[in-house]
């Protein structure tokens, strides 16, 4: 079992073991007053929102902070520490009045409503050049952004203002059609400026230099890079719960170094959930599995290859793909995938796939052979010879890559290898451009179409594809104010990129969080890969 101490004493264990029964049986009958665990991988980098990125900080900021909105597992952005905000018609202004019954709380027991100057505060930090946060770039939409930037504007000219004491209002320099999205990043949440200070420099870096606003505040947070008992415990934030119910009493979190063992500790009982892209049929029918599709694998190719620089040999390629054949060998976690944006994604609280279904973007030709010999022969081509497919060992469905190269040499007298490295290996070779096609998963660190559509602008895959077309209709996309309009740019984007056959979407990737039977109620964002537990209960 993990422990946070090296119990030295009987007696220490006996006081120990008195306590965790005293707080067992005041439990309440509705879940409430349990103290969960989970594992996570690294020790956090930095719990400074506007200044962290990685995966295990997100997790502990989002549990220890709030925004003014936040988005719901299903996609909706709802009110957080804001209780009502409105958008002018022209989608310039944002106004949001903030709940008057936030408190900052730390661990050395400091004290202070949350204000619009935090807010005001914590916009002003991304955008100093001093701070260098990661997040400016995402934020470039707020009026007089750019100028604060690179210091020829005043800070306070920033378009992020506190209009009295619990008001803050944004005004943007254009329409941003996901603004709201933007402002459930760990970066939009606040940052009080007298905490800020009274850290020296130290905040964000440990629990007394920490301030929460949200379900749960940092208690410990031990780290020994030569020590294997590493963990972070929080505990329930009572100025928070007093207003807006917090169910668990707290939160442990052990840092492991290695998630390879969190199936064994979960099956132990040493944690409650875990987070996987594996699935395992015994092992969930035994759990309480939440689920979504945040990826896409697919083909891309070198285009300056002899072969497949050539747009209509592509096209037969793409063409010659029929989906329904090979889902059969699909593991659980993928189903074929017929466009670029997966199901997770969501649109102002509604799946894009729901918005845009994708079984007419890629469309099987019975016809492929032919169109297959007719691009040969107008590019040129006798034969197409050493080609083979680049994948990682890690990527479940080898077997597809087989299936599809077994029929393209049936039946397009292709013959295709299927070439399979490790994960240095395939990242050098994509990065020096040494594949001819190559297996590529496309993700986002965040639920936004507008990331997932940037990789072909962005990625390393697409170094040498060009289509001003594209590229305007995904910087355009965002410039919208409704829905419709938003989601009609996405679409066009998404049909010129598959158009253009330079990646060939094969299958959507699921990610799981997996719990225990007597959990309910946790929220789950597969693409920062975090959990949030306020409303999280547990039956025993």
């Amino acid at each position: 079992m993990k422990k946070f101490v090296r119990v030295r004493s009987a007696v220490f264990l006996i006081v120990i073991l008195l306590i965790s029964a005293a707080v067992s049986s005041c439990k309440e009958d509705d879940g409430a007053g349990y103290t969960f665990k989970m594992n996570i991988e690294n020790n956090p980098r930095n719990l400074d929102p506007q200044m962290t990125e990685d995966r295990e900080s997100v997790m502990i900021i989002t549990n220890m902070m709030e925004g003014l909105v936040k988005e719901l597992p299903g996609g909706a952005i709802v009110p957080a520490a804001a209780e009502s905000f409105e958008m002018s018609e022209d989608g310039l202004t944002y106004t949001f009045h903030l709940r008057q019954d936030r408190e900052w709380t730390s661990q050395a027991d400091f004290s202070k409503p949350v204000t619009a100057d935090d807010f005001v505060f914590a916009f002003r930090r991304i955008f100093d050049p001093a701070t260098n946060s990661p997040y400016r770039g995402d934020y470039m939409c707020i009026l007089n952004a750019s100028g604060v930037l690179n210091g020829s504007k005043d800070p306070e000219l920033l378009g992020v203002r506190a209009s009295d004491e619990y008001t803050v209002r944004f005004i943007l320099e254009y329409p941003y059609y996901d603004f709201l999205s933007l402002l459930t990043k760990t970066a939009a949440m606040p940052c009080c400026r007298e905490f800020f200070e009274l850290s020296k420099g130290r905040y964000g870096m440990a629990a007394d230099a920490a301030a929460s606003n949200g379900a749960f505040y940092l208690k410990e947070w031990n780290f020994d890079p030569y020590w294997d008992n590493n963990y972070i415990i929080m505990r329930r934030n009572a100025s928070y719960s007093e207003n807006s119910r917090v169910y668990p009493y707290g939160l442990n979190f052990f840092i492991t170094g290695d998630s390879s063992n969190d199936r064994a500790d979960f099956s132990s009982v040493d944690i409650n959930c875990f987070i996987t892209g594996e699935a395992d049929e015994r092992l969930f029918s035994e759990s309480v599995v939440y689920s979504e599709n945040i990826k896409t694998a697919g083909l891309v190719f070198d285009l300056d290859s002899p072969y497949f620089k050539n747009k209509a040999v592509r096209e037969a390629l793409a063409k010659s793909l029929n989906r329904d054949a090979y889902s059969h060998i699909l593991p659980d976690n993928l189903t074929p995938a017929f466009g670029i944006i997966p199901s997770g994604i969501t649109l102002q609280g509604k799946s894009y796939r729901d918005i845009v279904p994708d079984r007419t973007l890629s469309v099987y030709d019975a016809g492929s052979a032919e169109l297959w010999e007719n691009a040969l022969r107008s590019a040129g081509i006798e034969s197409v010879d050493g080609a083979k497919i680049t994948v990682c060992e890690d990527f479940s469905g080898i077997d597809m890559l087989y299936d599809i190269t077994d029929r393209w040499r049936s039946e397009l007298l292709f013959n295709c290898g299927v070439e399979i490295v490790s994960q240095n290996e395939y990242d050098s070779k994509i990065e020096a451009g040494e594949y001819v096609i190559a297996l590529a998963e496309l993700d986002s660190e965040h639920n936004s179409a507008f990331e997932f559509m940037s990789a072909f602008t962005e990625r390393e895959y697409f170094r040498k594809y060009s289509n001003p077309s594209l590229v305007a209709d995904i910087n355009s996309s965002m410039m919208s104010v409704s829905l419709t309009d938003g989601t009609e740019r996405f679409s066009a984007a998404e049909s010129a990129v598959i158009g253009d056959y330079v990646f060939i979407p094969l299958c959507y990737e699921k990610e799981y969080l997996v719990c225990d039977k007597k959990s309910a109620d946790l929220a789950y964002y597969p693409f920062t890969g975090t959990v949030w537990f306020g409303d999280a209960k547990y039956f025993s």
